[in-house]
């Protein structure tokens, strides 16, 4: 009896890994598996954490700088007068403690804070950008790689009709029936075809390797690409695509980050006042604690540069027009953006309207080629006009097959040139792709940075913060529609 149920347990278990082996990876999870192993995604996302913690140590500039100093030493003098020589020998210790806090710094503070929050946002967008862009690739890596599948199918399939045309071009050789020239030009259409099939196998592996590269391993087997939500229109992806695509933001943050390095070198030419107090307990004589003398140094300073050899205004004229170029780069950032956008959705466009004609193709072909093998054989039709329909259908399925890839890869990119490539596309949860920057391993401050002071100096600081930049006008890209004949009226609807 225990044996029996002993069996019955190791048949339930052997099928059920049989099917966890057999189950086909989704697409949603080839998304998810990347997101969780991609390095290069996780080192976006470390630098992300790093540009948090420099907007943190930019809002501690704000506050106190407390430190303590202490130093035990061992002190050897020796003086020689004449021939009389004094030794003077011993242990002193002097401890200090410094404190200094900003108070008005001409704008440089807050042009710090501002560069670090630009800084931030940049980084932000750059881990968007990798997010969207490892989707895409993973998209990109599943289909071609279903798509090579096909692919060596159909090459696989045309290799063993020809193989049957061969084997019975040869019957007929055999009989008188058919010719020399019948046989060579039959063999030359199949080793043709082994060659496709040799190839087509190799891009299949090329593919997998790819795959294996971007999610981190092989797939068992490919499911069904999912669906995904309608294209808009393109207009409609034009204005979603300036205000959401990452690199167009990160470049207008990047201007945003040279105004504020702009504000920086006007205030390296302003005053800097500080508070300050230390303490200090020294002894008299460095040979000796018994004697000592404690001092406490409280006041304030004001530092201001009179004449720096034309340095500091070279300076601002430098991030000036650093910020000039970053303002012209925004610009073209968005038009690259928009020229991708156009050639995603032209060629989305474009495969979504020429696949129901490659379908109808590929069943046209399926039927000459019955038809045509019969007629042959009748004596109809010449065996050159077989070979011939048998090479369109190769023709026919394969463009099917790039085509129905095609499609879906150009419609994923075109969400992602506008910036709204997301995990809800795929019915994954966002959380689930960890692109959180968050690192909540990080220690805390006791003290939160730059309080108590950081509320009252920021505003203060700011009174003659200056950013201004003499702008450059930037010639925005139109919105104009290519208009020409492309004379496609004549163009007939798809055979059924």
């Amino acid at each position: 009896m225990k044996c029996r149920a002993f069996l019955h347990l190791s048949i339930g278990l052997f099928a059920a890994l049989s099917a966890l082996k057999a189950k086909a990876d989704t697409l949603e999870q080839a998304i998810a598996r990347a997101h969780e192993n991609n390095p290069q995604l996780k080192g976006t996302k470390f630098l992300a954490r790093a540009a948090d913690a420099a907007v943190i140590r930019a809002k501690g500039a704000y506050g106190p700088s407390l430190s303590v100093s202490v130093r035990h030493e061992y002190t050897f003098d020796r003086t020689t007068l004449d021939d009389l020589a004094f030794d003077d020998q011993g242990l002193g210790t002097t401890a200090s403690l410094s404190l200094s806090q900003p108070l008005f710094t001409s704008g440089r503070l807050a042009a710090g804070l501002d560069s670090a929050r630009a800084n931030r946002m940049i980084a932000q967008e750059n881990l968007r950008a990798a997010s969207q862009q490892l989707t895409l690739d993973v998209v990109n890596a599943y289909a071609s790689l279903q798509r090579d599948i096909a692919l060596y199918r159909v090459a696989r399939d045309i290799h063993a009709l020809l193989a049957q045309q061969r084997d019975a071009t040869a019957a007929r050789f055999r009989l008188r029936d058919s010719t020399r020239s019948d046989l060579d030009q039959t063999t030359n259409r199949l080793e043709i075809a082994a060659g496709r099939v040799i190839r087509a196998r190799a891009a299949v592996e090329t593919s997998a390797a790819r795959y294996r590269n971007i999610v981190g391993a092989y797939p068992d087997d490919l499911a069904a690409l999912p669906d995904i939500p309608p294209v808009p229109p393109l207009s409609d992806l034009y204005a979603q695509a300036d205000a959401s695509n990452p690199q167009v933001r990160a470049a207008r943050y990047t201007a945003l980050r040279s105004r504020a390095a702009v504000a920086s070198a006007r205030a390296a030419m302003g005053p800097q006042f500080s508070a300050f107090a230390s303490a200090e307990r020294a002894p008299l004589t460095p040979y000796q604690n018994t004697r000592r003398v404690e001092r406490v140094v409280a006041g304030v300073s004001l530092a201001m540069p009179l004449h720096s050899g034309g340095q500091l205004t070279a300076a601002l004229r430098e991030a000036e027009q650093r910020n000039l170029a970053d303002s012209q780069f925004a610009e073209q950032t968005r038009r690259d953006v928009r020229e991708t956008l156009a050639t995603d959705w032209n060629l989305y466009r474009a495969a979504a309207e020429a696949l129901p004609r490659f379908d109808a193709a590929v069943r046209a072909a399926e039927s000459a080629v019955a038809g045509v093998k019969r007629q042959e054989t009748a004596g109809i039709r010449t065996l050159r006009e077989v070979l011939e329909v048998t090479n369109d259908l190769l023709t026919a399925r394969t463009s099917a097959a790039e085509t129905r890839a095609e499609l879906f890869i150009r419609k994923v990119a075109v969400l992602r040139d506008a910036g709204i490539l997301g995990p809800e596309m795929f019915d994954i949860s966002s959380t689930h792709l960890e692109n959180d920057v968050a690192d909540e391993s990080a220690p805390q401050p006791f003290i939160p940075a730059g309080l108590p002071l950081r509320p009252i100096l920021d505003p203060f600081d700011r009174i003659l913060s200056n950013s201004h930049v003499p702008q450059v006008p930037v010639l925005i890209e139109n919105d104009e529609t290519f208009l020409w004949d492309d004379g496609a009226d004549g163009l007939k609807k798809p055979s059924p």
